[in-house]
């Protein structure tokens, strides 16, 4: 298991936001079961993201990728709910 975040992306059509692209780069390297989650958006100040990998399926690495995102969130007192940007080579996020 690999967890990694982040505070302040190819997928399948889709581009990564201009502020996630070394984030994005990151999270390619991890193994395949892999997930990344947001709260906020990257086009504001203040936004977190954290990943996992390595799991089972991506059902469990997008559920670890949101517990560590809401951990993140919390530190930094956002309200910004944690949704998931990536699961596996797919950017999912709407927020674009």
């Amino acid at each position: 298991m690999h967890i990694a975040g982040a505070s302040a992306c190819a997928s399948k059509g889709a581009s990564p936001h201009p502020n996630l692209v070394s984030i994005w780069r990151h999270f390619l390297e991890l193994p395949v079961e892999r997930a990344l989650a947001i709260a906020g958006d990257p086009r504001r100040v203040r936004w977190v993201t954290a990943a996992a990998s390595g799991y089972l399926t991506l059902d469990e690495a997008s559920a670890e990728a949101l517990a560590q995102c809401r951990i993140r969130r919390e530190i930094q007192r956002m309200r910004a709910e944690c949704v998931l940007y990536a699961v596996g080579e797919e950017i999912v996020w709407r927020g674009r």
